[in-house]
């Protein structure tokens, strides 16, 4: 078992070298995937930005007394599985979702799936900013992501059809 695993970790990595160093495409997939670290650098730097700025304002707004400021505000408060989430809340809700998740995983079997649950949960909700309202509609977003995603990929749909049609007659936003 060993000695396949060591094998397949081999021929995977001598495929990836081959990928990126071949003398006729490897330059330029060299390039697209330092252009996508580059452009995720900036984004997260960016998101890091905008975290910051919210947990400032948002502790100077503790500071003054009022105690719906931590949730995202008081109709946050009233409805706390909506969604709608502030920048801060989200970015605290992933953070001890994954550590609520990597610490299940330190636990015996009930309560590691107890709490691996729960902190994927959390993680998901500060990821997605989703509430329970969205629930019906993910189908519909799940299919509409993964359609943008191939059409990214350079994969381009085959069915030209009636299905087509229809979702060129719609106006912008319908399917939201």
């Amino acid at each position: 078992m060993d000695r396949a695993l060591t094998l397949l970790a081999g021929a995977g990595l001598g495929v990836g070298l081959m990928y990126v160093l071949d003398p006729q495409a490897g330059r330029r997939r060299r390039a697209l995937a330092r252009d996508k670290m580059m452009r995720l650098a900036h984004e997260t730097q960016d998101a890091a930005g905008v975290v910051a700025g919210d947990m400032r304002n948002r502790a100077q707004g503790l500071a003054s007394g009022d105690f719906s400021v931590l949730a995202g505000g008081k109709r946050a408060l009233n409805n706390p599985w909506r969604g709608g989430w502030s920048p801060s809340a989200r970015a605290l809700m992933a953070f001890l979702g994954g550590g609520l998740f990597l610490y299940g995983l330190t636990r015996p079997a009930p309560t590691a799936c107890l709490l691996g649950t729960a902190g994927l949960a959390l993680a998901a909700e500060g990821l997605t900013n989703a509430g329970f309202d969205d629930l019906p509609r993910l189908p519909q977003n799940m299919a509409s992501a993964a359609g943008q995603v191939a059409g990214n990929a350079g994969f381009r749909g085959q069915d030209h059809g009636a299905r087509g049609q229809e979702k060129a007659a719609q106006p912008i936003g319908a399917g939201i």
